[in-house]
């Protein structure tokens, strides 16, 4: 799931992840990617990337599942 918010050149995303260990395994590890962009009106630059993983105290959202 990509949810995108943008104003001006700037754009926030936060993307959610499954890690699995080979396709079709159940994912062992869940969570939420949030990437920063810039666009100068060439292109697009990755300001900044950080991640946070599902735990117990901090379960990934309903809306952010993957489907």
């Amino acid at each position: 799931m990509n949810k995108p918010d943008s104003y001006g050149g700037m754009t926030q995303v936060f993307s959610s992840y499954e890690s699995h260990r080979a396709p079709g395994d159940k994912p062992f590890e869940r969570g939420v990617n949030s990437f920063q962009l810039l666009n100068d009106g060439k292109r697009w630059w990755v300001v900044s990337i950080f991640w946070d993983s599902e735990r117990p105290d901090n379960p990934l959202p309903a809306k952010m599942a993957k489907k």
